[in-house]
């Protein structure tokens, strides 16, 4: 038993009817009929079932619930000459049932569409894309204010060339005038290669020496420029634009170089550089193509070291030149055309491609959003830092912050090769870029937990307890409703011919006239009566005929079962026998597969296949799921949609219970598959799948969702 399991922690909850729920931690579900928190029962694989692997759910068996009329006229009939002695058992069962008031057919549910999600959720958010949704302040009184970090024209502090004095650059103007100009030279450095306080004296000679070089008056080094402890955090989000006013950017690197010869680059130290996050905006920012690098050789005696970097003319490289020291040149030389104005990124892409570089890169962790906080010197808007933002919260706000295209929308649709992968990897199961998705929702909200408050989404609920009896529609043809009318009217012609020959055979006629009504009372109830076992002993053959025959459309439902299921099984316990209606999903899940039809008039005939079959690898994960998974495990589940009559292996921790439609791409809909934790009234994304379109406009629209992009995976 897991340790979760053992909590008696009391949890509270309020559903859609705000109606109350409290009780301890378990796996729940938002029942559509009437919107409570209900208890999870899963209808499994006999395998499954049999083996009873760790979960946080109930499990079943699956039942069989095709209509029970039409099993019984399949019984009587499949198996051609040898079901003659099955007919007239079958007959009588079946007169039995026509003759009480159950339905023929199976009647449409939902106005033809899915199980609805009855979900509300009812907190703030821990930051709303209106401020005018945040929480009142003095409601929140930790809370920090919501509010942007302004852009400054010139640092708050600089070193003077004429002597290491730092000055404050307001009160210098005071004093000075603020006509006068006050240019400056930035030292870029890594704290790696610079640590003792001769580091940083050697830093300073090297911005004098540079600050002369370039006949200006300052330089800047973040050593010493950054201010008090109260001010240090606030300038250092302002360091984009100490780069961008500076007047030129110079590089300082430290380390054994060996015999250094004219012209000779310190590659080894310039990648450690490069290798920091802080430096790449440094760099990408530089007002000057042509950087100066100062070497400070550690290889030689300790006297020497600064006096040969300074004597010795510095590097020159221009900033392109850069990327060929790093593993991803490619990438940084995009970010490198958009800044330099040659090719331009979109919005959509120069975020994409600035955080896949910046999280190659490493740093001395300062606060858990670092990595969105150093690319926020590369936008336009920068929100304020707190230090309570995780890494993901940190880059939402950014991104929300900034007409980023809808990044987060698309972030959320795309599904990662692997389930651990961290929240920036925009890495994609199908190979999508993020571009390549088109939202149908839209985030507005950050939740706490690292979660997004989405809303325009379409949702579904998927049932596992057990499979419903399916509505489906054919062609209205003559037999097929006449055949339909017959076995509706059979018990009330069965009935009045009883009825009416009872009374005829009653009646008595003391008149000489010759006319005697009960005749004509034999006779109709004969004809009603006949009429009647005719049809009934036809009952198996017209059954049939209703049931079978191709199917135009169904009531859509979306049923669930934990581990692999063959179609041929699923078809006879959803239809009541294997009718081929069913066929394998082509590209909907990381485990779906294809291949062309096997028919030699439709050679490019597309074909969706078992994937256990054809793929050995995904045939020993089913087995190893079903075996030998953990609460906190992968597991294999079976998706059936009988709207589209598709079925779908996936792969999840938990059993998802919702779908909500978000987006899509390539002509199919991303649809997120997701668990519930009705503790924190969260969906948490279990996997996503891309769904035929059509699916999406029978699921109903549904208000704001807390959604969560890592599964729970273990409860708590």
């Amino acid at each position: 038993m897991c340790l979760q399991r053992m909590s008696h922690q009391i949890f509270h909850h309020r559903d859609i009817l705000k109606r109350p729920y409290s009780g301890l931690r378990d796996t729940r579900f938002l029942n559509p009929k009437d919107g409570r928190p209900t208890k999870l029962v899963v209808q499994c694989s006999d395998e499954v079932f049999a083996n009873r692997s760790d979960a946080d759910w109930s499990r079943t068996t699956t039942v069989n619930k095709g209509p029970w009329m039409f099993r019984l006229a399949h019984w009587a009939t499949a198996d051609g000459p040898s079901s003659v002695l099955l007919w007239l058992p079958a007959c009588a069962v079946l007169t039995i049932v026509l003759l009480s008031p159950f339905p023929v057919t199976t009647k449409s549910r939902n106005n033809g569409f899915y199980e609805s999600v009855p979900y509300k959720d009812w907190q703030y958010p821990y930051d709303a894309r209106n401020r005018h949704e945040n929480p009142p302040y003095n409601a929140v009184p930790s809370r920090p204010l919501i509010g942007q970090i302004e852009r400054v024209s010139e640092p708050a502090y600089l070193c003077l060339a004429d002597g290491k004095r730092i000055i404050n650059v307001q009160e210098w103007r005071k004093a000075n005038g603020s006509d006068v100009a006050l240019k400056y030279v930035m030292v870029s450095y890594t704290g790696e290669q610079f640590v003792t306080d001769n580091d940083k004296n050697s830093l300073h000679a090297i911005g004098q020496h540079a600050a002369d070089t370039a006949g200006v008056k300052a330089y800047w080094l973040s050593c010493s420029c950054l201010g008090s402890v109260s001010e240090r955090e606030e300038n250092v989000w302002r360091i984009s634009d100490v780069i961008q006013g500076a007047f030129e950017v110079v590089i300082a690197v430290a380390g054994p170089v060996g015999v250094k010869e004219r012209g000779e680059l310190p590659v080894e130290l310039l990648n450690q550089w490069g290798d920091r996050v802080w430096t790449l905006p440094e760099l990408l920012l530089s007002p000057k193509r042509d950087i100066q690098i100062y070497t400070l050789n550690r290889s030689l005696d300790p006297t020497q070291q600064l006096g040969q970097c300074l004597n010795t003319s510095p590097d020159r490289i221009n900033r392109r030149n850069f990327s060929r020291f790093w593993q991803d040149d490619s990438i940084v030389g995009q970010l490198m055309d958009h800044y330099e104005g040659s090719v331009i990124l979109s919005r959509l892409e120069l975020i994409a491609t600035a955080l896949k570089c910046l999280e190659r890169r490493h740093t001395t962790q300062h606060l858990p959003g670092d990595l969105s906080y150093s690319l926020m010197g590369l936008l336009r808007q920068r929100p304020n830092a707190r230090k309570d933002d995780s890494g993901f919260q940190a880059f939402a706000r950014l991104s929300l912050a900034n007409d980023s295209d809808m990044l987060l929308e698309r972030l959320i649709c795309l599904l990662p090769p692997k389930p651990d992968a961290p929240w920036y990897s925009f890495q994609d199961h199908w190979d999508a870029s993020l571009w390549d998705v088109y939202p149908r929702t839209q985030v507005c909200g950050i939740g706490n937990d690292d979660t997004v408050i989405l809303d325009g989404a379409r949702a579904a609920t998927i049932r596992w307890k057990s499979f419903k009896k399916v509505m489906l529609r054919g062609n209205r043809t003559v037999l097929r409703q006449v055949a339909v009318i017959a076995l509706t009217v059979v018990s009330l012609l069965f009935f009045a011919g009883v009825v009416t020959l009872a009374i005829g055979s009653r009646w008595s006629n003391g008149n000489n006239s010759g006319y005697d009504p009960s005749t004509t009372l034999k006779a109709v109830g004969g004809v009603f009566l006949a009429f009647s076992l005719i049809v009934l002993l036809s009952a198996p053959y017209l059954i049939r005929k209703i049931y079978l025959g191709k199917v135009w459309g169904a009531q859509p439902w979306f049923f669930g079962i934990e581990g692999y299921m063959p179609l041929h099984e699923i078809e006879k316990k959803l239809f009541g026998a294997d009718l081929k209606r069913l066929s394998w999903s082509t590209t909907a899940s990381s485990l779906s597969r294809h291949n062309l039809l096997n028919h030699k008039d439709f050679v490019n005939d597309c074909e969706g296949q078992d994937p256990t079959q054809v793929d050995t690898g995904i045939g020993a994960r089913v087995q190893n799921a079903a075996r030998r998974s953990t609460a906190s495990q992968e597991k294999i589940f079976t998706l059936v949609d009988s709207y589209t009559m598709t079925v779908t292996l996936f792969a999840a921790v938990k059993p998802p219970v919702a779908v909500l439609a978000c987006g899509e791409e390539g002509g199919m809909q991303r649809a997120l598959l997701c668990s519930y934790d009705w503790t924190n009234n969260t969906m948490y994304r279990e996997t996503v799948l891309r769904m035929e379109t059509p699916a999406f406009w029978r699921m109903s629209p549904i208000g704001r969702v807390r959604l969560g992009l890592q599964t729970r995976g273990k409860m708590g």
